[in-house]
């Protein structure tokens, strides 16, 4: 008789799991490990996320690569985000404010300025992620970062327009 009992409360347990594993799949958003723009890993301080005019959700290794997309596809993204570097929270990208050309590299780190080819070694002269562009929640962020990592601190309009000039 003891046994009916803790059938009956490990199975309720195992129904509460069960409903919060598939509640928490359905409110975390996944993110792709690779970038939908370039095939680059995403690293996870300078994720970048548009949401069409569709609908569809695209993710992007950084900043700098969503932006040509957006340049290359006018009119198609209607809402974007980026990841605060400080927090690690996404922000609206429009809010946001930018370090362009620090010295450090997220999403091209491994991928060096020499290049090897059948042909023997050639020097990369672009790459749609350099110069970095890397995003912060406040302008003093942005700020302590570029005195740390150099570059310039750019609002989201400005860094548009940097990125349609490259």
């Amino acid at each position: 008789m003891r046994a009916k009992p803790i059938l009956v409360i490990v199975g309720a347990l195992l129904a509460i799991i069960g409903v919060g594993v598939l509640a928490y799949r359905w409110e975390v958003p996944r993110q792709p490990t690779l970038c939908q723009v370039c095939s680059r890993p995403v690293p996870q301080q300078t994720a970048y996320r548009m949401e069409t005019a569709r609908g569809t959700t695209i993710h992007a290794c950084c900043p700098r690569c969503a932006m040509h997309d957006m340049v290359d596809h006018p009119g198609t993204v209607r809402r974007a985000w980026a990841t605060d570097f400080d927090s690690g929270r996404m922000i609206s990208a429009e809010a946001a404010y930018y370090d362009e050309g620090g010295d450090a590299q997220y999403c091209t780190r491994g991928h060096e300025r020499m290049e090897r080819e059948p042909e023997g070694v050639r020097e990369r002269v672009y790459d749609r992620c350099l110069p970095t562009l890397v995003a912060f929640a406040t302008r003093d962020g942005a700020e302590a970062y570029r005195r740390q990592h150099g570059g310039r601190v750019l609002t989201y309009d400005e860094a548009l327009e940097s990125v349609r000039s490259q």
